[in-house]
């Protein structure tokens, strides 16, 4: 694919449910900006460390070179993140930000309201720097924000893409799930390693 998610909004909220592919989601749109456009820089920021390389659709290159460019941050806490934002990011000056688990760093609407005014001014900098070329993506279980107002939500966070549950019907193991009307398996290999792969449709 020459490109992964559809972007509508510079700041877009990706939601679905426990164990349906996020940080692979995020992972693959991270590699596909890093080989689409030589030279862009993505952050790529999570609770704690990956216990592996998230999977991707097609295998990388074999010059890794370009993952020169990906950097990850570790973040345990919301005031850690809201440091990071702060002081740390608006020196990389990635064009992409990834935050994996964002329910991670807030207990309730106010919470993430002023984290997501921080994001916010973060991105309005950046994008000052690199014109409109430049996104966050935060990825969220969809029942974490459940019990907030949608409306409030929709107009804190104006971009929405929504992971579910596929109705492609294949007899592959693992599970199906559908993005933005991209269909793909989640399964593990005979060695336990979580794989995935798009699926025809």
């Amino acid at each position: 694919m020459s490109s992964f998610l559809q972007l509508d909004e510079t700041l877009t909220l990706l939601l679905g449910p426990k164990s349906c592919g996020k940080t692979s989601i995020l992972f693959n749109h991270a590699v596909q900006e890093l080989l689409s456009n030589p030279g862009s820089k993505v952050c790529f920021i999570c609770p704690k460390r990956l216990e592996s390389v998230p999977p991707t659709f097609t295998a990388l290159p074999d010059d890794s070179a370009f993952l020169k460019n990906l950097s990850f941050h570790y973040l345990s806490t919301r005031i850690e993140l809201r440091q990071f934002l702060v002081e740390q990011l608006p020196k990389e000056q990635p064009n992409l930000v990834l935050i994996d688990n964002l329910q991670h760093y807030f207990t309730d609407l106010p919470d993430l309201y002023q984290t997501v005014k921080i994001l916010e001014h973060s991105l309005s900098y950046m994008r000052q720097k690199h014109g409109n070329r430049c996104h966050m993506i935060l990825a969220s279980l969809s029942l974490s924000l459940a019990p907030f107002n949608q409306n409030t939500l929709s107009r804190l966070i104006p971009g929405r893409i929504v992971i579910s549950p596929s109705k492609v019907s294949t007899g592959m193991p693992g599970r199906c799930f559908s993005v933005q009307g991209f269909h793909f398996n989640l399964f593990e290999d005979p060695q336990g390693e979580q794989m995935i792969r798009e699926l025809a449709h």
